[in-house]
C-alpha cells in the first residue's frame, strides 16, 4: 500500500496520546466512604479498571479513531500495483485509442500517455497507436518515447482493442524484462473495446485502464437511413441525432433543410447513384458527412403477428420507416418471421421452426412452470420457475448494429448502439441447453436470447411485452440485425463502417475484379473479394481506409459505396469496467487526480465518504464505551 500524502504518515506518532490518557486517567485515586470491612475487597477491584478487557476494547478503539483519521488525510492507494510505483523489471505497452471519437479530447488522452511516462513505473516502454496492427518501433526508454508522441495525430479509423490485444506475444517481442503490463488510453466506446473475450488466457499481464472522460452531447449524426425507389424517385428515410429542440443545418443531397433532431421522410429525384448527408451547427465534425450508396432492387418480407396489438403497432412502424413490405400473414409459412406470446403459439410452431422458420417470443406476465412444460420449447429450455425484479431502470449495452438495423421507433432514448435504460419490471430466469445471448442487463441477466431449433431459430425474451418500455426503445436492434441479416430492404443502401467486415455483391465475368476509388482525391484500392457463380463479392471494414465516397467499378458495372465511421464513434461514452474484468486479466483503472495517476481500487468501498463514515463510527462507539466504563464506580448498600 502507497500514499497520496505520505507525509501526513507522521501524525500516527498521535496513537501515544490514547495510551498515555487511558492509564493516565484510570490509575488516579479516589475516595469512597464505606461502613463495612467486608466490601474493601470489591473497592479494591473498582479501583483498577484498566485492567478490565472491556477497558482495553475501549483503548482499541481509540486508537483506530486516530489511525483512521491519519489515513484519511494520508489517501491510502491499494491494488496490485498502488501508484504507478517503480517495478523491477517490467516491459510496458501503452495502447493509445486515435479513433474518430477521440478527437474532442485528443490533446487531452495525449497529456495521460505524457503522464505515464513521466511517471516511468516501468523499464521500459512501447507505444500501438490502434489505427495500426504494429506497434510504432521496439522497447524504448521513457524518455524517448516522450518525443513520438508528440506526433501522433487521431486516424480515420481505429482496430478494436480486443483485437490488437488478442496478439500478445507479438506485441511483448524484442521485451528486455519478464514482467508485462499493458495501459489503455481510450473513450472505450462499445466499437472501440470489440469482442473482449478474446483476451481469455493471454499472457498480458496487469493491465491498466485509463479512460479518457468526455461528452458529445450536443453532437449531431444521422444513425440511420433507408432507401426505397419509386420509378425514377427515390424516398428517403432519415433519422437526425442531437440535442432535443436545436435547429442543425443539414443538406440532403441538394437541398438544405433547418431540422431539429427526429424522424425524417422525403422524396429525391437527382440521387446520380448516392445520397450525401452535410451536417453544421455542432461541435464534431468527424461524423458530419454521410454518403449512402443505392444499388439494387428489394424484395418483400411476410411477417406474422400474434401478440399485443400495441406491439404489433410498434413491429409494423419498424417494418414501414425500413421500407420493408410486410403483407398480412395468418400461416406459418417457410418465409415467415412469427411474433407471438408463448401460451398462444399455433400447435405446429416446433415443425415450423424446424424447418427453418423464425420464431419471437414473448413469456406471458404470468408464465408458471406448469404452462411451460406445455410448449415445445420446453425440451431444449429449462424455466426457473423464478423472476428477477427490478426497481430502476436496466442500463443495457447493445451490440454494433450495420446500418439497416437501428430501430426507427418513436423518439428512442438514444442511439440504436448506445448504453441505454430500459424500464423492465422483472425477468424470467431460462436456461437454454444450446443458444447465445443477444442482450443482458448490466448486472448479467439475459434478456434476448437467440436458440437454434433445427434449422430455425427461436428468439426468446426474457420479460413479456407489456412490463417495458418498448414502444420507444431501441432494444429491438440486435433482434432484427440478426432476421434481416440476409434480407434486402427495396432500394439496397450502400455503407460500411470502418473496422466492421461487410461484403457487397455485384454480377461479374471470372476475369472481373472490383476496384475502389475514393471520389475526393481519385485513389485507387482493391478490396479482398471471391468470385462465385457469376458474381463477386468484396469485402470491406476492416481495413484503414479513409471514410468517406467510394465509386465501385467491377468490369462493366459501376455503383457508389459510403464508407463511414461506425455509429457509436458518435455516442457519448460509457465505461463498463465489468466488461474488461470478465477476461479473467488483472485489470487496475487509473484516473488522473492531484497530479498522479489513481488506482480506483484503493476507494471501491466509498472514497472520502467510506472513510469519513468509518471516522464517524468510531467516535460513536467511544462515545458509548466511555460513558459506561469510565463513570464513577459504586458500591450496593449494604
Amino acid at each position: 500500500m502507497t500514499f497520496l500524502h505520505p507525509e501526513l504518515l507522521w501524525g500516527l506518532v498521535a496513537l501515544a496520546v490514547p495510551i498515555i490518557v487511558h492509564f493516565f486517567y484510570l490509575r488516579r485515586s479516589r475516595r469512597y466512604v464505606f461502613s463495612r470491612a467486608d466490601i474493601v475487597e470489591r473497592l479494591r477491584q473498582a479501583s483498577r479498571p484498566y485492567l478490565r478487557v472491556r477497558h482495553l476494547l475501549l483503548l482499541l478503539i481509540r486508537l483506530a479513531l486516530v489511525a483512521v483519521l491519519v489515513l484519511l488525510f494520508a489517501r491510502p492507494v491499494g491494488g496490485s500495483q498502488g501508484l504507478l510505483s517503480p517495478a523491477k523489471g517490467t516491459s510496458a505497452l501503452i495502447v493509445w485509442d486515435v479513433s474518430p471519437s477521440m478527437k474532442p479530447v485528443f490533446e487531452t488522452s495525449r497529456a495521460l500517455v505524457q503522464a505515464i511516462l513521466r511517471e516511468g513505473a516501468e523499464d521500459e516502454y512501447r507505444l500501438l497507436c490502434t489505427d495500426s496492427y504494429l506497434p510504432r518501433g521496439g522497447f524504448v526508454g521513457a524518455r524517448v518515447l516522450q518525443e513520438r508522441v508528440q506526433d501522433i495525430q487521431p486516424a480515420d479509423m481505429g482496430y478494436p482493442l480486443a483485437t490488437l490485444l488478442e496478439r500478445a506475444d507479438f506485441l511483448f517481442q524484442g521485451a528486455s524484462y519478464p514482467n508485462r503490463r499493458v495501459y489503455v488510453v481510450s473513450d472505450f466506446q462499445r466499437s472501440s473495446e470489440g469482442d473482449l473475450t478474446r483476451l481469455g488466457g493471454k499472457p498480458l499481464g496487469e493491465i491498466v485502464l485509463v479512460p479518457v472522460e468526455h461528452t458529445l452531447k450536443g453532437n449531431a449524426y444521422i444513425d440511420s437511413v433507408s432507401l426505397k425507389q419509386i420509378g425514377a424517385r427515390y424516398q428517403v428515410a432519415f433519422r437526425l441525432q442531437g440535442t432535443a429542440g436545436y435547429p442543425y443545418s443539414v443538406q440532403v443531397g441538394k437541398n438544405p433543410r433547418k431540422l431539429t433532431p427526429g424522424l425524417y421522410e422525403e422524396g429525391l429525384s437527382d440521387t446520380a447513384g448516392y445520397v450525401a448527408f452535410q451536417i453544421e451547427g455542432d461541435g464534431s465534425d468527424f461524423d458530419n458527412t454521410l454518403y449512402v450508396g443505392v444499388e439494387g432492387e428489394g424484395s418483400s418480407l411476410r411477417v406474422g403477428w400474434q401478440v399485443p396489438q400495441e406491439a404489433q403497432q410498434a413491429f409494423l412502424r419498424l417494418h414501414r420507416v425500413l421500407g420493408i413490405e410486410t403483407p398480412p400473414e395468418k400461416a406459418l409459412t417457410s418465409s415467415t418471421i412469427w411474433i407471438a406470446e408463448a401460451r398462444n403459439l399455433p400447435s405446429e410452431a416446433s415443425r415450423w421452426v424446424s424447418q427453418g422458420g423464425r420464431l419471437i417470443l414473448f413469456p406471458p406476465a404470468d408464465l408458471s412452470s406448469g404452462t411451460w412444460q406445455k410448449l415445445f420449447l420446453s425440451e431444449g429450455v429449462e424455466f426457473s420457475g423464478r423472476r428477477v425484479s427490478y426497481t430502476q431502470p436496466l442500463s443495457l449495452r447493445l451490440p454494433e448494429a450495420s446500418f439497416w438495423e437501428p430501430v426507427f421507433l418513436r423518439f428512442p432514448a438514444g442511439s440504436a448502439s448506445l448504453a441505454e435504460p430500459l424500464q423492465v419490471g422483472y425477468a424470467y430466469l431460462f436456461r437454454p441447453q444450446a443458444g447465445r445471448v443477444l442482450i443482458e442487463g448490466e448486472d448479467g441477466t439475459p434478456l434476448l436470447w437467440e436458440i437454434p431449433w433445427g434449422r430455425g431459430r427461436v428468439y426468446l425474451f426474457a420479460f413479456p411485452w407489456q412490463v417495458a418500455n418498448l414502444g420507444a426503445h431501441s432494444l429491438f436492434v440486435p433482434l432484427f440485425a440478426r432476421l434481416y441479416e440476409s434480407q434486402e430492404a427495396g432500394g439496397k443502401a450502400w455503407v460500411a463502417w470502418l473496422g466492421v467486415r461487410k461484403g457487397f455483391v455485384l454480377p461479374a465475368l471470372p476475369e472481373d475484379r472490383p476496384l475502389l476509388r475514393r471520389v475526393s482525391s481519385g485513389q485507387i484500392l482493391v478490396p479482398s473479394f471471391e468470385y462465385k457463380g457469376g458474381k463477386v463479392e468484396f469485402f470491406l471494414g476492416e481495413e484503414p481506409i479513409p471514410a468517406g465516397l467510394y465509386e465501385v467499378k467491377v468490369g462493366n458495372r459501376r455503383a457508389y459505396l459510403g464508407v463511414q465511421v461506425p455509429l457509436s464513434e458518435s455516442a457519448d461514452t460509457v465505461f463498463f469496467r465489468q466488461d474488461w474484468a470478465r477476461t479473467g486479466v488483472p485489470i487496475t483503472v487509473k484516473r488522473w487526480e492531484e497530479g498522479s495517476l489513481v488506482s480506483e481500487k484503493a476507494w471501491r468501498w466509498g472514497g472520502w465518504a467510506g472513510w469519513v463514515l468509518l471516522a464517524l463510527l468510531l467516535v460513536g462507539m467511544e462515545t458509548y464505551w466511555a460513558r459506561r466504563l469510565l463513570r464513577p464506580a459504586t458500591v450496593p448498600s449494604p
